[in-house]
């Protein structure tokens, strides 16, 4: 019988193979066990190439033990290996260190080495094996540009892997878009059942990259219906890249958390962690306001707005109750050309132009927010010479690039004439220095505010390994994605907390550095997990229908400001009327009450429910979210909405009789006449339920 080296608490059961060091056992008492013993007893890999094969590993299965020390209380335990042996039967000199802990109710594990050869590049850690759940069915669950993935490991297993370059079925990132499924960009996933599951992340925030892979081993029973025979199990590895910085790596400590119940519950050991979220004091933000978003030139040099056209158009937001707008392709080169620097466009009307604009705005309280990207050197460019020094570099020292962007033309479609883009390393202060300057200029027009573009990734630099930068080769391209910020507020002097700074997409660590996230959420699969990680932060999401419902209801229903895109942001508001006209009047209804659904912040409260009323098969197309004005706060305003195509009737449950139900049309209220009433939600809409107030919202 094989023995263990063994961790407990009154909920989770840790077991460790005493010869081998591997993890053969993590039992939930409240789900059940995890591991199929078979198949387990993994907790790292190291990949360290070796005579000229890069497939060399060391692995946990091939070591024998060398010793292990329990802490005094026994909630922990330090596992050493020394001079381990690779997968080429080659003995390297050193140590691997492991210390496992139960804490907070989840493992906790953190992993170093030293080995005298060097040459490690990638530490999978944990290592994973044997995922084999009571339940037999399992997801795999994260969050990526503010909206949960969810993607299938058991019984079907949704592979993404190129299969020329595997041995099994896996899930992870691709090498176009490697940042998808990895910290930070994706900060945690989990193991997901019907049941509970299993969080897996990084111990303390840590803007390292770190990937997330899925594997399905030994393979597919079935390819075609892509299903795992009964004795496959899933591993799942997080893969770290260890900068050289020394003889010893040290890994980021990572935390295997279990939850019980429904999958919301993998959020909570995340958000333990959390720093505060960012509120900006610039006051209008203050208020729920409209926005457009209008591109004035494309990389194509077409003039399609001149900054006249732009007064006329920014006069037209202030007469339809559109209160901010972001202005796109303003500078030389048009949208996303000529980057990373930003000069008024001389065909658009120069900077004598868009100060006119500017001030017009200002006059009207239409707040203009710019449109900047700063995150790659256009090549070939005429800032290519200047700035290829500041460039991110692969181990090789090439540059990293990948294909610019894609506007109007049949050759910018199929990529005939694309330029590359190759992603620009903030770890250099100069660089951040120049970026900083420039933005403080566009303050000192009267701008409100800047968009900073694709600022959530760094394209196909995960790492830059310059040796001419002032940081560790191999550091995470990310490592100054707060430094960046923070040098332009403190450029930007007394207007630092009034010029707001907004981001695409803000992975979860960027919303305490930036005031806004600008995404696009129009999809019938959108999960709002941004919106669950950042309860009050501001957020606003894209709206390019002539005729939009659905979209009106998911931003009220998740706190989203609407911003206004006819023709894909080529329009102005005249283009889409209806849609403006409806977005109006839902965002009357927001700014009632936007101590809740503004300025509050979103909870969870089990006693407020909502539920399907009758047999309507409606249940899956109705959500509803709960807001409070803040903590201790004990009012309530629901949010209910209907995604489907016919009225959905309801059950509400938890609310004070005689709360008035606030259609998003402004039609007039009607009260519940119980604390558990039916409430019919029209199809593509959303009702919004408020305690007994006065007209204006107070209570």
């Amino acid at each position: 019988m094989t023995q263990l080296l063994t961790l407990e608490d009154p909920h989770l059961s840790i077991a460790f193979d005493a010869r081998t060091g591997g993890l053969v056992r993590f039992d939930d008492g409240r789900v059940g066990p995890w591991l199929e013993e078979a198949s387990a007893g993994s907790l790292f890999v190291v990949e360290i190439p070796r005579g000229g094969d890069r497939t060399v590993v060391v692995q946990t299965a091939q070591q024998s033990l060398s010793g292990h020390e329990f802490t005094a209380d026994g909630n922990a335990v330090t596992l050493r290996w020394t001079d381990p042996i690779t997968s080429a039967g080659e003995t390297l000199h050193g140590d691997i260190t492991v210390t496992a802990a139960i804490d907070q109710g989840g493992l906790r594990l953190s992993l170093s080495l030293a080995l005298e050869e060097g040459g490690v590049e990638a530490v999978r850690f944990p290592s994973i094996r044997g995922v084999r759940p009571a339940a037999r069915e399992l997801e795999l669950r994260g969050v990526d540009y503010s909206t949960g993935t969810r993607v299938g490991l058991l019984p079907v297993f949704d592979s993404n892997a190129p299969y020329w370059g595997t041995m099994f079925p896996d899930y992870a990132s691709g090498n176009l878009r490697p940042e998808l499924v990895g910290n930070p960009t994706s900060p945690f996933v989990a193991l997901v059942t019907d049941a509970g599951g299993i969080t897996v992340m990084p111990a303390a925030p840590t803007l390292d990259f770190i990937g997330w892979r899925a594997s399905l081993e030994p393979g597919f029973a079935d390819s075609l219906a892509r299903t795992a025979g009964p004795d496959a199990a899933v591993t799942l590895d997080a893969i770290h890249f260890p900068a050289a910085t020394g003889d010893r790596i040290e890994l980021p400590a990572m935390s295997l958390t279990p939850y019980a119940g429904d999958w919301t519950g993998s959020l909570v050991p995340y958000r333990r962690n959390q720093a505060p979220t960012r509120r900006s004091r610039a006051d209008w933000l203050a208020e729920p306001r409209l926005w457009l978003q209008v591109q004035l030139m494309s990389t194509e040099g077409e003039p399609r707005y001149d900054f006249d056209d732009l007064v006329d158009i920014i006069e037209e937001c202030a007469s339809t109750g559109i209160g901010a707008i972001q202005i796109v392709g303003w500078n030389e080169g048009g949208q996303d050309g000529l980057v990373p620097w930003h000069r008024p466009a001389a065909k658009l009307g120069g900077a004598a132009g868009l100060q006119r604009a500017l001030d017009r705005a200002r006059e009207l309280d239409v707040a203009t927010v710019l449109y900047v990207k700063y995150v790659w050197v256009e090549k070939p460019g005429p800032n290519w010479n200047e700035l290829e020094r500041f460039v991110s570099r692969d181990p090789h020292g090439q540059p990293y690039a990948q294909p610019g962007p894609v506007y109007h033309s049949s050759r910018k479609r199929y990529g005939i004439s694309t330029p590359w883009y190759v992603p620009l390393c903030f770890g250099v202060r100069e660089l951040r220095d120049r970026i900083a300057d420039e933005v403080a200029e566009m303050a000192s027009w009267g701008a409100d505010g800047i968009l900073a573009d694709e600022s959530l990734y760094h394209g196909r630099a995960l790492l830059c390994f310059a040796d001419d930068h002032g940081h560790p080769v191999g550091a995470s391209a990310f490592t100054w994605d707060a430094a960046y910020i923070d040098d332009m507020r403190a450029r930007l002097g007394d207007a630092a907390d009034t010029f707001v700074i907004a981001a695409e997409g803000a992975y979860d660590a960027q919303f305490e550095d930036y005031d806004v996230s600008y995404f696009r959420s129009a999809s019938p699969h959108h999960r709002p997990v941004g919106r669950m990680l950042r309860p009050g932060a501001r957020i606003v999401t894209a709206l390019t229908g002539f005729d939009e419902r659905g979209m009106i209801a998911q931003s009220l229903l998740d706190a989203y400001a609407m911003s206004l895109e006819p023709f894909n942001f080529k329009g102005r508001p005249r283009d889409m009327p209806v849609t403006v006209e409806r977005a109006r009047r839902a965002e009357e209804v927001r700014g009632r009450y936007a101590d809740w659904l503004w300025n509050g912040e979103l909870v969870a409260d089990a006693a407020v429910t909502v539920a399907e009323a009758g047999a309507s098969g409606s249940a899956a197309l109705v959500r509803h979210t709960v807001w409070r004005r803040g903590q201790g706060d004990p009012s309530r305003v629901v949010v209910v909405a209907n995604f489907g195509d016919a009225p959905a009737r309801v059950r509400v449950a938890g609310l004070p009789a005689g709360s008035h139900v606030v259609r998003l049309d402004g039609s007039a209220e009607t009260d519940l006449d119980a604390t558990d009433a039916i409430l019919t939600i029209d199809p593509r809409d959303a009702a919004v339920v408020v305690p007994p107030t006065d007209p204006i919202g107070t209570t």
